[in-house]
């Protein structure tokens, strides 16, 4: 179970209070707070603010900054979800990208649109021809 952005940006104090009460089990998502930055992501770690990532690489500008982010989260116990964005294409790197990195989950949005089945697609295809699985979270 996850919640993304409960809260506003700037706003540490509803977080860390929200992840003193919140489930264990409930992966606590930072996007808006955590813009796949370095400096945002070590200050949700001191403060307990989140205890998951949204990676998104054309945010952070660079993929091995963008890499060193996703290290950094795994580091310290955060779940990390590889994310595409609004006005994507249907360039399918973005599901290499979430394999090869391991990130364990992947945020395309639905198989609507073209440029989202790709991503699908290709996830797929990895499944069927490298070696790995893809959990199935309802099992």
């Amino acid at each position: 179970l996850s919640i993304e952005d409960p809260f506003a940006e700037d706003d540490w104090s509803a977080w860390q209070q929200f992840m003193q009460v919140a489930p264990k089990r409930l992966q606590v998502l930072g996007d808006d707070l955590l813009t796949t930055n370095l400096n945002r992501l070590n200050k949700a770690i001191a403060e307990n603010s989140a205890n998951a990532i949204l990676i998104k690489a054309n945010q952070n500008g660079l993929v091995t900054s963008t890499l060193n982010v996703l290290k950094q989260a795994r580091a310290n116990n955060f779940n990390t979800v590889v994310s595409a964005r609004s006005g994507e294409t249907e360039d399918s790197w973005l599901a290499d990208l979430a394999t090869g990195w391991r990130a364990g989950q992947i945020k395309v949005g639905s198989t609507h649109g073209s440029e989202r089945t790709a991503k699908w697609n290709r996830l797929l295809e990895l499944e069927a021809t490298e070696e790995s699985s893809f959990a199935n979270p309802f099992n």
